[in-house]
C-alpha cells in the first residue's frame, strides 16, 4: 500500500505536465492513471493514436519522427490531418445531415481536380477510375459509425491512412450564414477536441516513451527481476537495444508491402493540394498528456510483446489486428497494475510482479463449471479492485473540483467495455460476467510472449503469461491465482484437477501445441521469418 498518496499521484512523465490547477478538467482516474483513458474511444482508435503519436514529428522543425522521444520542455507532437484524402474517400457515405454545402461543392470540386490530372483515357474510364480509388480507401475504414466525414478514421495500415482527429462543429456552421466557401468553413474544424483519439493512444506512447527514457540500471532496479525465474526470459533484455528494434519494426509495418497505398494517397492529396485547414498547411501543435512514472513495469512487458509481434512473418494487416488487441489488452492491463499498486490488500501473487490475477475460462464452459465460478469470481474482485481504489484518490486527494461519475466511466467502466471488445469477458449483456480466452485471444497470447520460431514448453507457457499479464490458466499459477482471489480449497481443489485440458485443446486447435510425449508438450510460435 502507498503511503504517500499525494506524491505518487504526482510523480508523472512528462515532468512539465499539470494536472488540474488553471481550470483543466480532472477527476479520480485521470489523476490515477494518467491523461487519459476514455470510455468512447475504440480499439483502432487506440492503435491509430499511438501510431499517429509514433510516426509524427516531435518538434515543430520536425525532428523525431518515426521514433519514441519526447522533449521534458514542449512535452508535445505535430500530426499530420490528411483532411483531403478524408473529403475524397469518405464524403460520399458520410452522415447526410452533417454535410455542409460548402464541403459539398468542395467535393464536386476535387472529382474534377483528380480527373485533370489523370493521364490518357476516355471520361468514361476516368470516373471509372475515381470510383476504384474512391472504393480502394473506403476498404480501409477504421471507424465511421454514425458520425460526420471529417471525423471517420481509416485502419492505421500506413503513413497517409493515420491522421489526427478532426471534428466539425455542425450546429455552429449551420448558424453562420455567411459561410459558402471552403475556406470560409474552415474555422469551424476542430483540431483539438479529443472526442474519439481521446489520448489513450498518447497514455500508451508515453508510457514506452518513459521506459525509453530511463537509464538501464534505473530500469533494473524497478523491475526487480534479476533473481526471478517467473522472468528469466526478460532478463538479458537491453533496453536501448528494444528502443531501437521496436522503433525500427514499426517504421517498417508502415512502410511495407501497402506503401502503394501510400503512393495512391500522396497522389490524391497533390491534386488536392487547396483542401487544407490552415494557409500554410502546417501541422498544428497537439499537446501529450502525462503517465504514472509508476508505469514501467507494464510498459516493459508491452514493449517486448510489441516487438515480438512486429519481428513475425505474418502480414501487414495482421500484425495491425494483433497490435490493435495487444492495446487494448495493455490498458486492462495498466489499469490494473496501477489500481492494485494503491490497493490495500497485502496478498502476493508469486510469479507475476502485477500483484493480482485473472482466472479465465472457456468461453462455452457449462454453467455448473468449477473454472466458470472460478473466473466469474475473478472478474468481480478485479472489478471491485478498481472501484475501490478511485475511491481512495477520489477523497481527499484531489485539491480540484471533480465528478466521480466521469471518474467510473473512464476508470472503472471502461475496463468491462473494453475487456467485452475484445472477446475477454463475456457475456455482453446480461449477469455471470466473467473472463473467457477465446482462441483469438490464445493467438494474441501466443504471439506476444513467444519470439517467432521459438519452442517452449506447455508449462513454460503458462508461466510466461501469468509473468506478462496476470492471467492464470493452469497449474501452479493457477494456484497462485485463487489463493490471492481468497477462494475456498475444495473449488480450488476440483477445478485444478479436472477443468485444464480444455486450454490444451485450444492450443492444439490452433497449431501452436507439438506434442512430444505423453508428459512433455511444446507451444510454437509459428510466425516466424528469416531475419
Amino acid at each position: 500500500m502507498i503511503n504517500d498518496i499525494k506524491n505518487f499521484l504526482q510523480d508523472r512523465f512528462p515532468e512539465s505536465a499539470t494536472i488540474g490547477g488553471s481550470g483543466e478538467k480532472t477527476n479520480a482516474a485521470i489523476m490515477l492513471y494518467g491523461r487519459r483513458f476514455y470510455k468512447d474511444q475504440t480499439p483502432v482508435e487506440y492503435l491509430a493514436e499511438f501510431l499517429l503519436v509514433f510516426l509524427s514529428a516531435k518538434s515543430k522543425d520536425g525532428a523525431d519522427s518515426y521514433t519514441f522521444e519526447v522533449s521534458a520542455a514542449e512535452a508535445a507532437y505535430y500530426p499530420l490531418d490528411h483532411v483531403a484524402l478524408k473529403l475524397f474517400s469518405f464524403y460520399p457515405s458520410s452522415k447526410l445531415e452533417t454535410r455542409h454545402s460548402s464541403h459539398q461543392k468542395k467535393y464536386i470540386d476535387a472529382l474534377i481536380q483528380i480527373k485533370n490530372r489523370l493521364s490518357g483515357g476516355t471520361d468514361n474510364q476516368k470516373d471509372d477510375s475515381i470510383r476504384i480509388l474512391q472504393s480502394l480507401f473506403y476498404g480501409f475504414t477504421g471507424v465511421a459509425k454514425n458520425r460526420t466525414w471529417v471525423t471517420h478514421s481509416f485502419l492505421p495500415a500506413s503513413e497517409h491512412l493515420i491522421s489526427r482527429e478532426v471534428a466539425w462543429r455542425h450546429s455552429s456552421a449551420k448558424r453562420d450564414t455567411s459561410i459558402n466557401t471552403w475556406d470560409s468553413s474552415r474555422e469551424y474544424f476542430d483540431t483539438s477536441a479529443h472526442l474519439f483519439m481521446a489520448r489513450g493512444g498518447e497514455l500508451l506512447f508515453l508510457q514506452l516513451a518513459h521506459l525509453f527514457s530511463l537509464s538501464p540500471e534505473s530500469i533494473v532496479k524497478r523491475l526487480n527481476i534479476e533473481n526471478n525465474d517467473s522472468y528469466s526470459h526478460l532478463i538479458f533484455t537491453d533496453v536501448s537495444q528494444l528502443k531501437l528494434l521496436l522503433q525500427k519494426n514499426l517504421k517498417n509495418l508502415l512502410s511495407g508491402s501497402l506503401k502503394k497505398i501510400d503512393k495512391l494517397a500522396s497522389f490524391v492529396e497533390k491534386s488536392l493540394s487547396d483542401v487544407t485547414l490552415n494557409d500554410d498547411n502546417k501541422p498544428k501543435k497537439a499537446t501529450l498528456g502525462w503517465v504514472p512514472r509508476a508505469s514501467v513495469p507494464e510498459s516493459f512487458l508491452f514493449a517486448q510483446e510489441l516487438n515480438n509481434i512486429c519481428c513475425s512473418s505474418l502480414n501487414e494487416l495482421e500484425k495491425l489486428d494483433m497490435m490493435q488487441m495487444l492495446c487494448c489488452l495493455h490498458v486492462l492491463r495498466s489499469l490494473s497494475f496501477q489500481a492494485r499498486r494503491l490497493s490495500q490488500s497485502e496478498k502476493i501473487t508469486t510469479g507475476f510482479m502485477g500483484e493480482y490475477a485473472w482466472i479465465v475460462s472457456t468461453p462455452d464452459t457449462p454453467k455448473d463449471s468449477a473454472s466458470r465460478r472460478l473466473s466469474q469470481t475473478s472478474f468481480e474482485i478485479i472489478e471491485g479492485m478498481l472501484f475501490r481504489v478511485l475511491r481512495i484518490v477520489h477523497s481527499g486527494h484531489l485539491g480540484v473540483e471533480s465528478s466521480m461519475k466521469e471518474a467510473d466511466d473512464h476508470g472503472f467502466k471502461i475496463f468491462r467495455k473494453i475487456g467485452k471488445e475484445i472477446g475477454l469477458i463475456i457475456p455482453k449483456n446480461g449477469q455471470g460476467q466473467r473472463f473467457v480466452l477465446s482462441p483469438t485471444l490464445l493467438r494474441l497470447l501466443v504471439a506476444a510472449v513467444i519470439k517467432p520460431g521459438e519452442r517452449v514448453r506447455l508449462t513454460e507457457f503458462y508461466r510466461r503469461i501469468f509473468a506478462h499479464f496476470g492471467i492464470a490458466l493452469a497449474g501452479k499459477q493457477l494456484s497462485v491465482a485463487i489463493e490471492w482471489s481468497s477462494i475456498s480449497n475444495d473449488t480450488k481443489d476440483y477445478a485444478m484437477t479436472t477443468e485444464s485440458l480444455w486450454i490444451e485443446e485450444a492450443l492444439r486447435q490452433g497449431g501452436f501445441l507439438v506434442e512430444l510425449s505423453d508428459a512433455v508438450s511444446i507451444v510454437y510460435n509459428s510466425s516466424s521469418k528469416e531475419l
